[in-house]
Order: structure tokens, then sequence, then C-alpha cells
């Protein structure tokens, strides 16, 4: 008998007891759908998720800052060293071009560069009124999620932002179309005279909704540069080039152990470091969590759906126990007998996961356009629910071999059958 043959012969015998092959496989469409709308969540969460990170720094990018440190610890107060960059909860201390230096020297690092802060006064579009702007450095290393538009050019000498989609209407557009390419005037005062300079800016992209970084804008090297030029203006040399963080690139290849080991370097010479994953792992952890909860009541259905595939194919082989004998006598081996209600099994098992799959998509489709009309409509560029394909086969192979293994039962007792026993059995 040749695998086709058994294909035939399996989908057959299932169709003998439609009532109960098709109670059997709604129990496993039941956890399947489960599983597979939970999965499509933990998806979308994590690509969302993945998105805001990507938007805040790339992967494998240090964030280094001055140390933070309390005044005292439990031997008393911490003794003051004009070496040690430090900052403690009253006082916040900024990092200069010596710093830059410093870090530059750890081979381990690459792409060492500042992150400028600058102070803005306002923000204005088309029309006359001003709004309190926040914006900050863009970096190359960072996939910017936007709603129109194109990416900062950080070699450009002209002056570029990415707008924060809070500010479109407010600044007079109609919509994200028709701001881009516009013009925008941003007012920066010196810090020493306080005389105020107007620097014009396009918006060459509008970002979607960012829950990491709401209502901020990005700027290209060339604004950033006047913008901060402006704020320095008649300051004296000591107070120029101060920086916020430093922004650092680990090797791609590094493992965790070379992580923790660049982090506790920089930590000696008295700075901080972390990695966006660390800033956000904790968020990611707890998602990851709830859909693990949610997808054990799936597996729940599954392992009450594998009971009813037992009780199919055990009532199967007493239905068929004097043809299994016949066959047996007509020659067909024990290994065929056992792959013929295994096959069954798995084909259970595939109908039931590819409906339930089926299910959780069409579902997804009107989960996902309910939630960007409602509760998600203030976090564009959130899709709640996806799939991959990778996604959809493991869960696939998975319940057919869940469907497998509870299939061996009954299969193995239909291959143990005596023909003389089974011919004469009533």
């Amino acid at each position: 008998m040749k695998i086709q043959d058994i294909l035939k012969s399996a989908s057959a015998n299932l169709l003998r007891s439609k009532g109960r092959t098709i109670l059997t496989i709604i129990a496993i469409f039941i956890g399947t759908f489960t599983i597979a709308l939970t999965s499509g969540v933990n998806i979308g969460v994590n690509d969302y998720i993945d998105k805001q990170v990507n938007s805040v720094g790339g992967e494998g990018q240090l964030l280094i800052q001055p140390k933070v440190s309390t005044s005292f610890d439990s031997e008393g107060p911490e003794e003051y060293s004009p070496t040690k960059k430090t900052s403690s909860l009253q006082q916040t201390e900024s990092l200069d071009k010596q710093d830059l230096a410093m870090i530059k020297k750890n081979k381990k690092l690459k792409n060492v560069q500042p992150l400028k802060t600058v102070s803005i006064d306002y923000i204005a579009g088309n029309t006359t009124k001003k709004y309190v702007f926040s914006a900050m450095q863009s970096m190359d290393s960072l996939t910017i999620d936007l709603a129109n538009g194109k990416k900062l050019n950080q070699n450009s000498s002209e002056y570029e932002i990415n707008l924060a989609p809070e500010y479109v209407k407010a600044l007079g557009f109609k919509s994200n179309k028709e701001a881009l390419n516009k013009t925008v005037k941003i007012a920066v005062s010196s810090a020493s005279t306080k005389e105020q300079t107007i620097v014009e800016a396009k918006i060459v992209g509008i970002r979607n909704t960012s829950l990491i970084q709401g209502g901020v804008s990005l700027l290209n090297n060339a604004l950033i540069d006047k913008l901060s030029e402006v704020n320095e203006a008649g300051l004296p040399s000591t107070m120029k080039d101060q920086y916020m963080m430093i922004s650092a690139e680990i090797p791609k290849n590094a493992t965790d152990k070379e992580i923790t080991k660049i982090k506790a370097d920089l930590d000696k010479s008295g700075y901080s470091a972390q990695t966006i994953e660390d800033e956000i792992g904790m968020i990611r952890n707890v998602i990851n969590a709830i859909t693990g909860v949610l997808t054990m009541f799936g597996a729940i259905a599954l392992l009450a759906a594998s009971f009813g595939i037992i009780n199919t194919l055990y009532m199967s082989v007493q239905e068929r126990t004097r043809e299994i004998g016949l066959m047996k006598a007509m020659g067909l081996s024990s290994f065929k007998v056992f792959s013929m209600f295994s096959v069954e099994a798995i084909l259970i098992g595939f109908w039931g996961s590819l409906i339930g799959i089926a299910g959780a998509w069409g579902a997804s489709l009107l989960i996902n356009h309910v939630a960007a009309t409602s509760f998600l409509d203030a976090l564009s560029g959130f899709t709640l629910i996806q799939f991959s394909l990778q996604s959809i086969i493991t869960i696939m192979l998975l319940i057919m071999f869940i469907a497998f293994l509870a299939g061996t039962l009954p299969a193995r007792k239909a291959a143990k059958q005596d023909p003389i026993d089974a011919l004469r059995y009533e």
C-alpha cells in the first residue's frame, strides 16, 4: 500500500462517521483559534514595540550617560573626585569633549558620537500661533516609524525635520501629506545674551504616534548643529559642547558576556551604559507573559481535543475490527495498519488547525479594524494582530504532532490485532 493509498483510505474512513469526526475537528479548531489569535497579538504588540525601540535606538546601540550615584552609601558620604564623572540626585552632570575622547578610546565601541540637546523657544507654521516644541537629534542607526515622507538626510546641509504627528493640524496643515516639504519656523535663543534667532526648516517626514517619544520630533545633524550654535552663542568655551549622552555601537557578534564587560569598563570610568533592550525589555517580558497565559487556555482546549481524537480512533478501531483482520490476513503489515490510523489522526489535526488558523485570520481582520477605529485610534502604525508564515506553519505542525501522539494508542491497538481473532469479532 503506497502513501497516496494510505491517505485516500484514511480520508474515506474519517468520512464514515462524519458527526464524530466533525466534533473532534471542532475541538481542535477551538484550541488552534485561541493559540493563533494569542500568537498574533504577541507578534503585533512586539512588532509595535520594535518600531518604538528602533525610533529611540538601533540594535546594538549603547547609550552612555554620567554614572548616577547617591551622595552617600553604607560607609558614609561619597568622596569628591575631580576626575570622576558622576551625577547625584541633586545634580545632573553633562558630558563634554573630554568624555567623548575617553569613550572613543574603548576599541570595542564603534561609531561613538555625541547626542546634543537644544533649547527651543517655540515652533510656528502656517498660522500666527506659536507652540512649545520638543525635539531631539536623530541618528543614522535609527529606523524611524514614519506615517508619511522620508527619513532625515544626516549628510545634507539643509535643515530637515521628521515632525511629530501632534503638530500637523496645530501648525495649520490639513493632513500629513499637505505638511510634507513645507517650511516651519523654529525660534531659539542664546543662553547668554537671550537674543532670539528664527531658523527655518523643512518637514520631510511625519512620524507615527510614539508611546516612548510622544510629541517629540527628530532633527537632522545640520539643524541640531545650527540650533546648538545659537544656544551657545556668547557662552564661555568651558560651557560649550555639552552633551546629554553619547551614543556608541556594540559589535553585532558581541556575546552577552562581552556586552556586560563593556558596561563594567564604562562603569569603572564613571559612566552608566544601557542598550535600548535594557530599557524596554521589562515591557516585552510582561507582554510575553500575558500572551503566554492566554496560550495556555488554547493548550487546555487542545488537550481536550486529544482525548477526542483518542476516542474517535478507538471507536473506529472497534467498528473496523473485522476489516483490520481481513487486511492483515491478506498480508498487510502491522506497520501499514499503524500508519493508516496515525494518518487519520494527523488529518484530523491538519483540518482542525487549518480551519482554526483561517478563523483566527478572519477574526483578526475584524478585530484590527475595530481596534484601529476605537481604542487604538491614537496609536497610528499599530496593527494589534499580525501573523507570520513561520508562526502559522509552526502552529499547524505542532497540532498535527499532538494529534499524531494522541492517535498512537488506538493505532497501536489496531496494529496488534490478531487476524484470526479479528475475523471472528462480532
